[in-house]
């Protein structure tokens, strides 16, 4: 497939010249002959339905997930991730359907081999300290290294100028009412009451890279732990720390990071207080002008007034982080060759999940395709108006840490096309499903902002972003791609008044939330003393900053003087 040329300007989108949505169809003018096309409509889906299903119980999925991890991580931007795009669009061409492309350009970071090209070792007695895993787009050292003293990051940070920072992180355990509304069991499903997540934990009360390398220092160390006078936390171990790909949703930062996790963190937070010396390596590749595409294709139905979305992404580290493109396959392969659809369906398989300032200033990889491509979504200058979405991510989670699977729906309509599943078949799973409270997971995300309802599967195990994550229950993921398949066709055949429109927390409800998280920080000791401890150094850092800048600045005009 040939791609147009793009500038060089990072993040940069250049569209393909695609369909345009035409004119909606004209209205019969008799009542019987409207229900009698209605009436052939429903047995069509119903036998398009049977099709679909019985298509899905004979796929073999086991085959397609073995041929994604021969692939390998698919970081984006990668050689890797760029097959899979392109084995993407190759499928979606087989079925005889358009393929658009969408491409961004942006400086790829990324790492030959982890195992020895990341590395923490103390000088003193030249003992290597276990490094659970590279902070991605942090920085890079070179082949040697960078050596300084360890000094923790507390509350003022002077005196940081060529150290190496060590920011103890905590791993908190987050009331679930906090996070979701109107959690309701399916099936065998039971959402703990409290959850505790590498992503969640890197994200909030990660290290502030950008303070630390304001204040001077040039490395720095996350050092998961457990506080062990204050049993709300977590316990992030050495094991479950290593190859956690997080965060991802940070800027580069241009100062290497690494983690360390448990026993190692003690010991590390021991050395660090004592100002012992270390060489930090993080060896990486900076590839600037790196290509990544999203590549989408449409269904044109029926009423071109109207269409749904449904939405995965295709950069990841494993086979469940992120194999959703797997099942908008098949549904695309549904109606593919089969009975026009009755509105314009749009399968989108975003890229820059694992690196969102690539593609979008805000919100999730999908925000740039929603931004790009109001033609198909907006209802406005003649655009058909999205309806309803799907977003398929993390097909066949494993639940072995008890946290079991977890899917969005965003109105009663959406919640009733899971719940009638429950009801109808005769497999148990340990499955959940909620609606979004300050923010939702995942790439429903902003199709909750845009205000289109939407079904989303956002399991998410301790695992998610393991490199070496294997954990796919296949027999789940044939189940899951099922639903799917059920919940389009069913929305296939239902009015946009039948579908509805999302049901949003009120204003009240929103600041009451905030609140309890207030609340929660403040009653928590880890947090409390970690959120004023991470305020105070971020402060006092960009002020040594800005104090430093103004004295290079006062010398420049001495000297022009």
């Amino acid at each position: 497939m040939r791609r147009h040329k793009t500038g060089a300007r990072a993040g940069r989108i250049q569209r393909r010249k695609g369909l345009k949505p035409s004119s909606a169809p004209k209205a019969t003018g008799h009542r019987s002959s409207v229900a009698s096309e209605e009436e052939t409509n429903v047995a069509q889906f119903r036998r398009a339905r049977d099709d679909a299903l019985e298509r899905l119980a004979a796929t073999d999925f086991g085959k397609r997930v073995s041929e994604l991890l021969k692939l390998g991580p698919r970081e984006t931007g990668s050689p890797s991730h760029a097959k899979f795009i392109d084995e993407i669009a190759r499928e979606i061409e087989s079925l005889g359907l358009p393929v658009h492309r969408d491409s961004y350009r942006f400086c790829r970071w990324s790492l030959s081999d982890p195992s020895s090209d990341c590395a923490l070792k103390l000088k003193d007695d030249g003992q290597a300290v276990p490094v659970a895993s590279a902070y991605p787009y942090s920085g890079v050292t070179g082949p040697k290294g960078v050596t300084g003293r360890l000094k923790l990051a507390g509350c003022f940070p002077w005196n940081m100028d060529g150290k190496i920072a060590v920011f103890d992180v905590p791993y908190p355990k987050v009331p679930i009412r906090l996070l979701v509304n109107d959690l309701k069991q399916l099936g065998d499903g039971d959402f703990p009451k409290t959850i505790a997540h590498p992503v969640l934990a890197a994200t909030a009360f990660g290290p502030n890279l950008a303070a630390a390398k304001a204040a001077g220092a040039i490395g720095a160390v996350g050092v998961w732990r457990k506080d062990t006078a204050w049993p709300r936390d977590g316990d992030m171990t050495r094991e479950l720390a290593a190859d956690q790909y997080v965060p991802f949703i940070f800027p580069y930062r241009d100062i290497p990071a690494v983690w360390v996790a448990g026993e190692d963190g003690k010991e590390l937070l021991k050395n660090a207080r004592r100002g012992a010396v270390a060489t930090l390596k993080l060896n990486g590749l900076l590839s600037p002008d790196t290509l990544t595409d999203t590549v989408w294709t449409v269904v044109k139905g029926e009423n071109t007034n109207e269409s749904i979305l449904v939405v995965t992404h295709t950069d990841g580290v494993n086979v469940v982080e992120e194999n959703g493109p797997i099942g908008v396959l098949e549904l695309a392969r549904m109606f593919a060759n089969g009975p026009e659809p009755k509105r314009t369906l749009v399968f989108v398989f975003v890229t820059g999940h694992l690196r969102i300032p690539a593609v979008t200033s805000y919100g999730q990889a999908t925000t740039a395709w929603l931004t790009a491509h109001p033609e198909w979504w907006s209802g406005k200058n003649g655009a058909p108006r999205a309806v309803a979405g799907l977003v398929i991510e993390h097909l066949g989670a494993s639940a072995a840490d008890g946290i079991p699977e977890l899917a969005y729906a965003t109105n009663s309509t959406m919640r009733n096309l899971l719940e009638k599943w429950e009801k109808t078949n005769q497999t148990k799973r340990r499955a959940v499903i909620a609606r979004p409270r300050l923010l939702e997971i995942g790439e429903g995300e902003p199709l909750y902002q845009h205000g289109i309802p939407a079904i989303s599967l956002a399991s998410v195990p301790n695992d998610l972003l393991v490199t070496t994550n294997t954990n796919v229950d296949i027999k789940l993921m044939r189940e899951q791609i099922i639903t799917f398949a059920e919940a389009l066709l069913s929305l296939e055949i239902k009015s946009a008044n039948e579908i509805g429109k999302i049901k949003r927390a009120a204003l009240v409800k929103t600041l009451s939330t905030w609140l309890q998280l207030a609340l929660f920080i403040g009653r928590d000791k880890t947090l409390r003393s970690h959120v004023l401890h991470a305020a105070c150094f971020k402060l006092t850092s960009w002020t040594i900053c800005a104090f430093r800048r103004l004295v290079r600045w006062s010398k420049e005009q001495l000297l022009m003087e």
